[in-house]
């Protein structure tokens, strides 16, 4: 997937800001100021979910369910992943009636964060920072990151707009196929490399085309990276 634009400095939040002089910890740690901060929300949640697997201080990701829970009926839930990070059970968490939590993914400085109608958030850095995890309602760190998760929003994909290509093979095959695309290889050299006939080739490039709703080739390539379709690059030695 490429990489999202990032702002070229970083946000405050790998140096959080001094302690606020009134915490919200109203429990025993992070767990229930996340908990507190979706339950309280009117409006919308904003959570990040950008920690590498198996970090020591990951909180979010396991009391995801049970944050899920928290948020009222009527409170727009929007969960922006990482590839690594991304459970594919979450968009029927909450019942899969349509009305459960829209999930994105992006390309993401590591962090968790969950933050409640833009005056609210709890961030938990990477833990290599030696940072804390801090919960504030100061206005400058809680709109650098609602700042942040909108610009990247905008930018990413939905998972609905994924395609399903059914069958483990036939996925392989074309994400084999997008890679074709992204270095601008010609049907004859792409259908080579497949082993397959130009003919068919052609097919699966129009059928994925039709699939993604792109207009060329050129935009199939940006829709296939924004919903991380494509393969890993290869290592030249």
């Amino acid at each position: 997937m490429t990489a999202l634009p990032l702002p070229a400095a970083p946000i405050p939040i790998g140096s959080p800001p001094r302690p606020p002089a009134a915490p919200l910890s109203r429990g025993p740690g992070p767990a229930e100021d996340a908990r507190a901060i979706v339950r309280e929300a009117g409006q919308h949640v904003s959570i990040i979910l950008a920690l590498p697997r198996g970090t020591q201080r990951e909180v979010l990701r396991s009391l995801l369910p049970d944050l899920l829970d928290q948020a009222k009926p009527d409170v727009r839930v929007r969960i922006l992943c990482t590839r690594h990070t991304y459970d594919r059970h979450l968009p029927h968490t909450t019942g899969g009636d349509g009305g459960g939590p829209e999930v994105r993914l992006a390309r993401l400085d590591p962090i968790e964060a969950v933050m409640a109608d833009g005056r609210t958030a709890l961030a938990n850095p990477r833990a290599e920072t030696g940072s804390q995890i801090f919960t504030t309602q100061e206005v400058l760190p809680v709109q650098a990151l609602h700042t942040l998760f909108n610009s990247i929003w905008k930018k990413s994909a939905p998972l609905s707009a994924r395609p399903d290509f059914s069958d483990r093979r036939r996925t392989r095959l074309v994400a084999e196929i997008l890679g074709m695309l992204r270095v601008g290889a010609t049907d004859e050299v792409a259908a080579r490399a497949l082993s397959i006939s130009v003919r068919t080739y052609r097919r699966h490039v129009a059928d994925i085309m039709e699939r993604l709703d792109a207009r060329s080739r050129f935009e199939a390539g940006l829709l296939a990276a924004e919903l991380d379709m494509l393969p890993p690059p290869v290592e030249r030695h």
